[in-house]
C-alpha cells in the first residue's frame, strides 16, 4: 500500500467483501415490521397498566383503603398514619403489591389491656378479578418490644 490507497490485488477481494447492501425493499419491510411489533407492545403494555395492574403501594387509593381497614377492623385510632412504606413484590407490570409500613400516631396507653402494641402494617394491593374494584388486605405485626430477662 502507498498513499493509503489499495493495491489491486486487496481491491477485488474488499469489493467483494465489502459491496454496498442491496435489497433495499426487504430493509424497507424490516424495519415497519419491526416499528408494528413496537407498536403492538406499547399499545400491550398501556392497556395492561390502565386495565390489570393495581395501583402501587404509596397510590393515595390504596392508603385510604388500608386507613380505613386500620380503623374499622383493628379498631386502631384515626390518628394512626403510615411512614416508611415499602415495597416487597410488585412493578410495572405486576399483578399484586405486597407492601409493609411502618405505624405511626399510637398512644400505647389508650389500647385495650392485654393488647400488643402495633408496630407495622403488612397489606397487599390488588385487583378483583374482574378487574372492576380494587381490593386490600392488610394484617398487623405487634411491636417487638426488648426486655433484659435476669
Amino acid at each position: 500500500m502507498s498513499g493509503g490507497r489499495r493495491t489491486d490485488g486487496f481491491s477485488a477481494a474488499s469489493d467483494a467483501l465489502f459491496r454496498a447492501r442491496r435489497r433495499p425493499v426487504l430493509r424497507l419491510v424490516l424495519a415497519l415490521a419491526a416499528c408494528a411489533v413496537m407498536a403492538s407492545v406499547a399499545v400491550i403494555v398501556t392497556w395492561l397498566r390502565t386495565h390489570v395492574v393495581p395501583p402501587n403501594c404509596e397510590d393515595p387509593m390504596t392508603l385510604a383503603l388500608v386507613h380505613r381497614r386500620l380503623t374499622d377492623r383493628f379498631k386502631l385510632p384515626s390518628g394512626v398514619t403510615l411512614d416508611n412504606i415499602r415495597t416487597h413484590a410488585g412493578g410495572y407490570l405486576a399483578f399484586r403489591f405486597a407492601c409493609e409500613a411502618d405505624l405511626r400516631g399510637i398512644d400505647p396507653h389508650s389500647l385495650p389491656e392485654g393488647t400488643a402494641v402495633p408496630g407495622s402494617v403488612h397489606y397487599v394491593s390488588r385487583l378483583t378479578a374482574d378487574h372492576q374494584r380494587h381490593e386490600v388486605t392488610v394484617s398487623i405485626q405487634p411491636l417487638l418490644k426488648l426486655e433484659r430477662v435476669q
